[in-house]
């Protein structure tokens, strides 16, 4: 998307220049044409009629390439606009590209820091489970000399017993 208004606004750019020169031309060539009506309406006095048709000629002439200098001068505005409305777009999307790359390296700072806390999470679990097997060792080899010292006792008993 940023890429075509890019390409869009190169496009516009480019029309706005061929479209300024093109203006440029015919603001020359309208200067041209409003000295040859000039010297046409010197000449009008004396050659007559035909010379009134002549001036008629340039002077509607003249107005055509006024017209389309006026037409020419609109396109070259909305071409500006446009040209405008185009980089005001890959602002905002230049301005969005950035909050999303800040917004990604948020979440890789943020899942990087709940890894190594997971993994230290885990160490602590693993040393816990290792103390507790341990400690269930040592119960267990003391409830067995405990039953032994038991079964001793009362086999002594009733060793006694029977004595």
């Amino acid at each position: 998307r940023l890429r075509k208004l890019q390409r869009e606004s190169a496009e516009g750019r480019v029309r706005l220049e061929r479209l300024l020169e093109e203006v440029s031309d015919l603001r020359a060539e309208n200067e041209a044409l409003r000295g040859a009506r000039d010297a046409l309406e010197a000449s009008q006095a004396r050659r007559g009629g035909e010379d009134k048709a002549a001036a008629w000629l340039a002077r509607t002439e003249r107005e055509s390439l006024e017209r389309r200098i006026a037409h020419l001068g609109s396109q070259l505005d909305e071409a500006r606009l446009s040209n405008q409305r185009l980089h005001e777009a890959h602002l905002r999307l230049e301005a969005e590209v950035r909050e999303r790359r800040a917004a990604v390296d948020d979440a890789q700072h943020a899942l990087a820091s709940e890894q190594a806390a997971a993994e230290a999470r885990s160490a602590d679990a693993v040393r816990e489970l290792e103390r507790l097997k341990l400690e269930m060792e040592r119960r267990h080899a003391e409830a067995g000399r405990r039953e032994e010292a038991l079964l001793r006792a009362r086999d002594e008993a009733a060793a006694a017993a029977a004595a």
